[in-house]
């Protein structure tokens, strides 16, 4: 039998407690290593059996392990990145990218060069089983050509995240904020579907959360290289928590509604919806996927979905709107 990867969780925060029990479910989980400057995170990794180390990132030996899962704030990303790929380290990096674009091109480049190991970021959503049927039957040609795409989504991110204003959320220098925390899983999820975007602009405000100053409502309007248009409307203050996916073409319209995970089709033909029969899959079980994915990835198997290439562009299409709405 094969001895199990060690996988290192750089930062037992919130998120990277969820990647620690996505490997932790897997049918052969990985030996599972955490650093974390906090003590109490450090706790809460022990408590679910990982290896919690006393060593900085700078002291660590990366040779030590098989891969690196980096769950630390959005300005330790690309450098964290770099030291890995640079070291012959498999590396998955949490969204976004960064929070600027300083040291990207290097990453890029460095990405790009023949015998890097494995690497990629977390938009977890090309993970889940429903995105992965419905973009299968998009790419079909079933449904024909699809035009458009729009997205509406809302939250009670008091709810979920009550610390909100504690956390990396309340900085812009931490990639806080909807656009870059929340809407870029939206902009990373349709262009895995229709393609790249061209350009993309839009609105950004903070109106509701209190105690904070980044913006809580994102109003994006996207033009894809492909010639498809598409809209992008989040906010984090709404009580309703769903978000409503479409993609739209003269042939038929996609539904996809989260969480719950439901989709259905309007054909041309039609007098009425078409549920569609889904596979089975909460947001946990994509995380899953993505850590089963990563292994697999430092096997040898199917690069990670998105790539530092593609998680760029994400990154400077958000950027672009940021400095638009200074």
């Amino acid at each position: 039998m094969a001895e199990s990867k060690r996988i290192l969780i750089v930062g037992s925060g919130g998120i990277g407690l969820k990647h620690i029990k996505a490997f932790n479910a897997l049918e052969n989980p990985p030996r599972l290593f955490a650093i974390d400057p906090r003590p109490e995170s450090k706790a809460r990794a022990r408590d679910l059996g990982v290896e919690a180390l006393d060593a900085s990132w700078e002291a660590l030996d990366l040779h030590d392990f098989d891969g690196v899962v980096i769950c630390a704030p959005a300005p330790m990303h690309v450098p964290y990145s770099v030291r890995c790929l640079n070291e012959g380290i498999p590396v998955l990096s949490e969204k976004p990218l960064s929070h600027a674009w300083d040291g990207v091109e290097d990453l890029l480049k460095l990405a790009a060069q023949e015998g890097v190991p494995p690497s990629g970021v977390a938009y977890v959503r090309r993970y889940h089983p429903l995105h992965e049927m419905a973009r299968h039957l998009l790419a079909s040609g079933d449904l024909g050509e699809m035009l458009e795409t729009r997205i509406v989504a809302g939250q009670p991110f008091t709810t979920y995240r009550p610390d909100y204003r504690e956390i990396y959320y309340a900085s812009r220098a931490m990639g806080g904020g909807c656009l870059l925390d929340c809407a870029s899983h939206m902009i990373d999820l349709v262009q895995w579907y229709l393609g790249p975007i061209g350009d993309m602009c839009g609105h950004i405000r903070h109106l509701a959360l209190e105690g904070v100053e980044v913006e809580d409502t994102v109003s994006l309007s996207l033009d894809f290289r492909s010639g498809a248009l598409g809209s992008i409307h989040v906010n984090q203050f709404q009580p309703l928590n769903e978000t409503c996916i479409e993609f739209c073409g003269a042939d038929a319209v996609l539904r996809i509604i989260e969480p719950g995970f439901r989709c259905r089709v309007w054909r041309k033909s039609s007098a009425d919806w078409e549920d569609l029969d889904v596979p089975d899959g909460d947001y946990a079980y994509a995380l899953q996927r993505q850590a089963a994915a990563f292994l697999s990835a430092i096997d040898g198997g199917p690069p990670m979905r998105t790539s530092f290439a593609e998680a760029a562009l994400t990154l400077r299409l958000c950027l672009n709107v940021l400095k638009e709405n200074e």
